[in-house]
């Protein structure tokens, strides 16, 4: 699954609409996250794909999105090496793919309130 509706669900109860404040923030974040690392992986920029991967990873953790957090974490790590290889193009379509479920699931939850 792509988030952890469980997650989702007690910060709901926790901090009530704000949530709904929180999720759109990481919607409206996620893209230009994304982008900086497609762009510091053609740019061979190692500490910005750390950075922005580092980044992802935290608020994907933050709403639940355990598995785009991971790959953010695998992403991040390779990253700290400081050499751009071919892999990094293979975690981000990864990321992407994720993104695209992690984002869908968001927006049904949202309607849900």
């Amino acid at each position: 699954m792509a988030v952890d509706a469980s997650n989702l669900e007690m910060l709901k109860e926790i901090i009530g609409d704000d949530l709904k404040e929180i999720l759109e923030a990481f919607q409206m974040t996620l893209p230009q996250l994304l982008t900086s690392i497609e762009n510091g992986i053609s740019d061979q920029d190692a500490s910005a794909v750390q950075l922005h991967s580092h980044t992802l990873k935290g608020s994907s953790a933050n709403i639940g999105a355990n598995d785009l957090s991971a790959l953010s974490a695998k992403l991040e790590q390779l990253a700290k090496t400081g050499e751009i290889t071919a892999e990094y193009t293979t975690i981000l379509s990864e990321i992407k793919t994720e993104s695209v479920e992690v984002d869908t699931f968001v927006r049904n939850f949202m309607n849900s309130f």
